[in-house]
C-alpha cells in the first residue's frame, strides 16, 4: 500500500476511506414523490430505500484523494465516476478504494492515475471509475 502520494508505486494501493452513508436531507423528506432520494419511490422501483445523493458520495471519493494527493489533488486533479448495483442507501457503510494504474512524468511535476471503486456492505462495489492527481517533483 502507498501510505502517501510520495511512495507511491503502479500497482500500489492507496489508503482508502470508510464511512456511513448519511444525507440529512433524506430525514428531512425534501425530495419530489417520484424522486429515486424518497422511499417509497425508490422501494417501488426494487431498490432497499432511497439513495444517497451522488454529489454526498463524491464528496466521500474526493476526502480519499484529497488525503492522498494533498493540494496536488486541488490543483488538476480529475475525477470520473459510474454508479453501479444498486445504489447507497442511506446508513450503508461504504468504502472508498483506489489503486496506481500509471505515473506519468510532466514538466515540473508527475501525474497518478487511479483506477478507483467504492464498495459497501461486504464488498460489493457500488462505484468504479477513474481519478488523476499531480505531484511536485
Amino acid at each position: 500500500m502507498a501510505t502517501s502520494s510520495k511512495d507511491a508505486k503502479v500497482g500500489a494501493e492507496i489508503p482508502s476511506v470508510r464511512k456511513i452513508s448519511y444525507q440529512r436531507s433524506l430525514h428531512e423528506n425534501l425530495f419530489a414523490a417520484d424522486s429515486i432520494h424518497n422511499d417509497e419511490y425508490t422501494q417501488s422501483k426494487g431498490y432497499a430505500g432511497a439513495l444517497t445523493s451522488s454529489y454526498v458520495l463524491c464528496g466521500y471519493m474526493s476526502e480519499m484523494l484529497v488525503n492522498f494527493f494533498g493540494p496536488g489533488w486541488l490543483q488538476g486533479g480529475k475525477i470520473s465516476l459510474t454508479f453501479i448495483d444498486g445504489g447507497v442507501q442511506d446508513g450503508d457503510e461504504v468504502t472508498c478504494r483506489g489503486t496506481i494504474v500509471e505515473k506519468v512524468e510532466e514538466e515540473t511535476s508527475v501525474r497518478l492515475n487511479l483506477d478507483i471503486w467504492m464498495e459497501k456492505g461486504q464488498g460489493v462495489k457500488v462505484a468504479v471509475g477513474k481519478a488523476s492527481g499531480m505531484l511536485e517533483v
